[in-house]
């Protein structure tokens, strides 16, 4: 069947559907970051696919806090639709793709994809013989956070973080260990890509020491995304930057550093599960969510509400200066210059970072 064909049979069950029923509802589960689809939002997009298609449909939101958890529910069927980081899908732990746990994408039903930053289209990490399985939603960094009511001047190395006054005042992720290696080994001195190498730390004890020195000192770890409870009144923080509208409203002003080691980055992306393999019809209501979901809306929504880089180039119009700048929307090519991408790691140094940061946990 042609994918012509596929729509018209889909838009003769919705027809078939709604004149057999008015009351006719759908559900789409859906399990991502938190502030990826808030309430606001939701209620917006269900009144659209009710306008369209004569449908009451019900999107049900998790947050999630891991990648296990997303893994976990998509292999259960327990969710539809999912958020993970680029490093993810094609992961030997994963193996989302692989394993033909996802579905890929028909692009034709999501108009706004040409509106996306170009390195970011059909990129290697989620696509496979020619299909895509998974559109950006948003990207961004595990960033160095400072409270500029306590520290005055920008800190220009992650170094800062084992500054021996910062102890007990900093927090941390609890869910991305290999983060927190990625961070020591930066602040230590080395390069892309020795630091997504198990191979290049494992054996130094220096490495070690000052890891577990990192997770000793944190005051606290934040679980999922960093949230402005989580680091208020500290002084130093690992973030996302999801805390800082919140934190910026209060009394509090925090800001990101650029350490001149350099920060990792990430691209999270929409991918669907294949609970709807043999539900067309909502396969094709979460593309129309992976749509909205980049398109001018709710990508303002992403970088007003919890301060992440859009996707969509054309929304600059919508935004201020300072946040054009902020968010390098002059540069197609900002994440490429600015960040270095997580590496999808092997089973071998996936398993070793995990040991390695168990073992500095220990030291708490």
């Amino acid at each position: 069947m042609t994918m012509r064909q596929l729509n018209v049979l889909i838009r003769f069950f919705l027809i078939l559907a709604s004149s057999i029923s008015s009351a006719w509802s759908e559900e789409l589960r859906i399990l991502c970051w938190e502030g990826y689809a808030t309430e606001q939002y939701t209620k917006k997009f269900e009144l659209y696919i009710k306008q369209k298609y004569q449908l009451d449909l019900k999107l049900s939101v998790t947050n999630v806090s891991g990648p296990q958890e997303f893994f976990d529910g998509i292999r259960g069927k327990n969710f539809d639709l999912i958020s993970p980081a680029h490093n993810i899908p094609k992961s030997a732990h994963w193996a989302f793709i692989e394993q033909k746990l996802v579905l890929p994408i028909n692009l034709a039903n999501v108009p706004n994809y040409q509106h996306i930053i170009p390195a970011l289209k059909k990129a290697d990490y989620i696509t496979k013989d020619g299909l895509v399985y998974g559109v950006p939603i948003v990207y961004g960094h595990y960033g160095l956070a400072y409270n500029t009511e306590i520290i005055k001047e920008e800190p220009e190395s992650w170094d800062i973080f084992w500054d021996p006054k910062y102890a007990d005042k900093y927090a941390i992720s609890a869910d991305y260990h290999e983060a927190n290696i990625y961070i020591t080994a930066l602040a230590m001195g080395y390069k892309k890509p020795k630091i997504f190498e198990f191979s290049e730390l494992r054996d130094s004890d220096e490495f070690k020491q000052r890891l577990a020195k990192l997770a000793s000192n944190a005051k606290l770890y934040w679980v999922g995304v960093d949230k402005a409870e989580d680091i208020k009144d500290l002084a130093l923080a690992t973030a996302w930057g999801f805390s800082f509208s919140e934190l910026n409203k209060s009394d509090e002003k925090w800001k990101f550093a650029s350490p001149k080691e350099g920060v990792t980055g990430w691209v999270d992306n929409w991918l669907i599960g294949y609970s709807l393999q043999n539900q067309p019809i909502l396969k094709r209501i979460a593309e129309e969510w992976i749509n909205y979901s980049i398109g001018p809306d709710m990508q303002v929504a992403y970088v007003r509400d919890i301060r992440q880089f859009p996707v969509n180039l054309t929304i600059k119009n919508l935004l201020t200066f300072n946040d054009i700048e902020r968010f390098g929307l002059n540069n197609p090519n900002y994440f490429q210059e600015n960040f270095i991408p997580w590496k999808i790691l092997s089973k071998d140094d996936q398993y070793g970072f995990e040991v390695l940061w168990g073992q500095a946990k220990k030291s708490r």
